[in-house]
């Protein structure tokens, strides 16, 4: 619900390369001492920086629930291209998704819609346009600080080294990816994408109600699709927020949705 939540995304290898270029797979299996280190090394930063005094410190070490975390419950299969990038751009991506933003003109509100989040409980947050603004630049980050870093085999340095010897080029490092036939990925392939379907659904209600449902009625632009809601109790949720707001469509009679 646009809160900031400090965290990082991380692409880690479970084991290693030796000095003469075999890999050793080495699993994750418990992450609670790299949780206890990952806790002391951001306290003893925030020490470093003056930001905390040492009883202060202490007494943070001493809370039986930290707070901090380590989940590594997404793994990567070694030989799926596509699962890579996706995490990749997955990390990289903006806070906020313009899909999930619908700006209220009438009353300068801003409805925001994301995944239901079990603290909350609820999935929609209605926000005045200025605390949704504000809420926004804390995700902004100072000027001249990087967010993405290269360590290990991705690092400018390594890469330098490897690119030169071809040490890791039995690994499928830094060599030219090739697409090779893949039965398997046959039905993947032949799937619909989202914009797709969404254009066919708004054809289907244009052929049989002869209206076109992404024209807006008031004045004529066209509109765009930003989420598929079929639960009644959101669906509710969404008209009775429309309906002390004022906005459309209630310019008939409004009825609970069953």
């Amino acid at each position: 619900m646009m809160r900031f939540n400090p965290h990082w995304h991380c692409i880690i290898l479970e084991g290693g390369i030796d000095e003469e270029g075999s890999f050793h797979y080495i699993p994750t299996k418990d992450t609670s001492q790299l949780t206890e280190v990952f806790r002391r090394r951001v306290i003893k930063l925030f020490m470093e920086k003056d930001l905390l005094q040492k009883s202060f410190a202490m007494k943070l070490l001493s809370w039986k629930y930290s707070g901090f975390s380590v989940d590594n419950s997404v793994q990567i299969p070694a030989a799926s291209q596509k699962a890579r990038v996706n995490l990749s751009q997955y990390i990289i991506r903006h806070p906020v998704s313009l899909k999930k933003v619908m700006y209220i003109k009438e009353k300068a509100n801003i409805l925001y819609h994301t995944k239901y989040n079990d603290y909350w409980k609820e999935n929609i947050k209605l926000f005045k346009a200025n605390d949704f603004i504000a809420e926004l630049t804390q995700h902004i980050p100072p000027k001249h600080i990087h967010l993405i870093r290269y360590y290990g085999l991705y690092s400018s340095r390594t890469k330098g080294k490897t690119s030169k010897d071809g040490s890791l080029a039995k690994f499928g490092y830094n060599a030219p990816y090739e697409k090779k036939p893949d039965h398997t990925s046959d039905l993947e392939m032949e799937t619909v994408s989202s914009k797709v379907s969404k254009r066919s659904w708004a054809r289907l209600i244009q052929k049989v109600y002869e209206v076109d449902p992404l024209v807006c009625p008031k004045c004529g632009q066209e509109m765009r699709v930003i989420a598929i809601i079929t639960d009644p109790y959101e669906v509710n949720k969404i008209l009775e927020c429309l309906k002390r707001n004022n906005a459309p469509p209630f310019d008939k009679p409004f009825s609970k949705v069953s």
